[in-house]
């Protein structure tokens, strides 16, 4: 044992109850309120009065009965092996049962798993899911390549001998990993507290969505929301959180308060847009999610306005089929015209048609997202589709563009010039989610 890991053997491997138990403890009071409030709508305020201001110190009461624990999946694919440490000594427990412990710190340790044993250092260990947690639940940190984390590291085994790491850690905590990853460090206090109820708010909507069906509750990166642990945690986030501590948006009728998909951007150029303009289903009929309000701040953004870009339509074409068999079918692409815009002119859908007429209706933001997966240098620079088209022979031209990412929900440099105009975290929130409601969640 080169690690002085004190492995405990049990040859039956016997389900721990109690530790199962512990280990969805933190899933429990959202099960309860979801049962209690109604599993579909994902209602919030059945709980009690809960509508108050952000900077009310009395505590109302909650519908989640402590913070519940959030599962960040921290590798956006599954890996063969990992680099673990621990800042202060540590339990290993293999399935909810411990398996494990050590007085001292771990130094970096390489994990891998073979034949069903996961192998760490030189100690061969059979089972599922192995945790590495710090005996010092308060102060003691996990490591991962070279990140450091709050709470514990869980490794969930994939295909072929890999698995994921995973970082289960208390809500609040990930949240302060979150602000500061989304927002510049000079931003106004009041942006900060408007970014930590927007973030929140997505992440318990991902958790009680994704959440109910997956081993993971968010990814770690722009997927859900960047998150890359507490050394990335600032003074500044860190009071954010405690300002806006469990509260959520919500929409809805007294009593039947809904979350919903708070996403945010960068910078929406003039307009917010609906949640329609990137996709499709139930949630873009939210009342916070229609957009359409003429947004005048934000213009300090360096991407409010940007240059016109030419993409060959080559690449255009490539970059689609790779992504759509009905665009590979088209063979080739004549032109891109606009299908369908927005009353302020953003193009929602495109067509794509080939030599031969026929064509393909392709949502524009699908198109600019498979563009920046590309390996096309000019397509970093199509920071949005708030912009108009124009055939130019062998490549289209995106010009008059503003903004910088999908626009919907809270412009995050229009958030910062309302809040250095004055403006509460309260009423920039009100503004770019119309019709939602501030609930405590927990």
């Amino acid at each position: 044992m080169k690690y002085g890991i004190q492995i405990v053997r049990d040859a039956n491997m016997k389900i721990n109850w109690r530790a199962t138990v512990n280990r969805y403890a933190p899933l429990i009071p959202i099960l309860m309120m979801l049962v209690a409030c109604g599993a579909a709508s994902l209602i919030l305020s059945s709980c009690g009065d809960n509508k108050t201001n952000l900077r009310n110190e009395k505590h109302q009461p909650l519908c989640f009965q402590g913070v519940p624990t959030i599962r960040v999946r921290l590798t956006s694919s599954s890996v063969s092996k990992a680099v673990i440490s621990t800042s202060s000594p540590y339990k290993i427990f293999v399935d909810g049962n411990k398996v494990g412990s050590n007085d001292q710190k771990m130094p970096k340790t390489t994990v891998r798993r073979k034949n069903g044993l996961w192998i760490l250092g030189d100690d061969k260990i059979p089972g599922k899911t192995l945790t590495i947690e710090p005996t010092d639940k308060n102060n003691g940190l996990v490591g991962f390549d070279k990140r450091l984390y709050r709470g514990k590291l869980v490794l969930i085994p994939a295909k072929d001998n890999n698995f994921y790491v995973h970082n289960n850690v208390n809500f609040e905590s990930y949240v302060a990993g979150v602000v500061p990853k989304e927002l510049y460090a000079y931003f106004h206090p009041e942006t900060y507290r408007a970014q930590a109820v927007a973030a929140r708010t997505y992440a318990l909507y991902e958790m009680v969505t994704r959440g109910k069906k997956s081993s993971f509750d968010v990814w770690a990166t722009q997927i859900s929301q960047v998150y890359q642990g507490m050394l990335y945690e600032t003074d500044k986030a860190w009071d954010a959180v405690r300002k806006t501590h469990g509260w959520v948006l919500a929409y809805g009728p007294e009593g039947e308060e809904r979350i919903f998909l708070s996403q945010f951007s960068a910078s929406n150029g003039g307009y917010v847009n609906g949640a329609y303009v990137i996709r499709d289903g139930v949630d873009v009929e939210w009342p916070p999610l229609q957009g359409g309000q003429h947004d005048g701040m934000g213009k300090d953004s360096p991407r409010y306005s940007w240059h016109p870009v030419r993409l060959r339509k080559t690449d255009i074409y490539n970059a689609l089929a790779k992504q759509y068999s009905s665009i590979r079918k088209l063979g080739n692409m004549k032109t891109l015209r606009v299908q369908s815009k927005t009353d302020y002119g953003r193009p929602i859908f495109f067509d794509v048609v080939n030599r031969d007429g026929k064509s393909v209706k392709v949502r524009a933001e699908n198109l600019r997202l498979c563009m920046l997966r590309s390996k096309v240098e000019a397509a970093k620079k199509l920071y949005s589709m708030n912009c108009q088209i124009r055939d130019i022979g062998d490549a289209i031209e995106f010009y008059a563009g503003t903004g910088y990412g999908h626009g919907v929900g809270m412009s995050q440099w229009g958030a910062e010039d309302r809040a250095k105009s004055g403006q509460s975290a309260e009423k920039i929130l009100e503004f770019y989610y119309p019709g939602a409601k501030i609930l405590r969640a927990y």
